[in-house]
């Protein structure tokens, strides 16, 4: 069977967020299966960052202050 070993490295990454975070069994409930697979699919695969923001920050100085 082809992607086998991708298949259960998801599903351990759904046990392992499962098991630390209580919010996903509502969310679970609420979408059901296959909504809440298109969640986490969108979630990893989202473009959460503006590229461009984030090369205009990296290119400024910063400052390291402790505190």
């Amino acid at each position: 069977m082809k992607g086998y070993h991708y298949l259960m490295r998801i599903g351990r990454t759904i046990n392992v967020l499962a098991q630390y975070c209580e919010s996903l069994v509502s969310m679970f409930i609420e979408k059901g299966v296959r909504g809440f697979i298109d969640f986490v699919r969108e979630t990893l695969t989202g473009p959460w960052l503006d590229v461009d923001w984030v090369q205009s920050r990296l290119k400024q100085p910063y400052q390291l202050r402790l505190i």
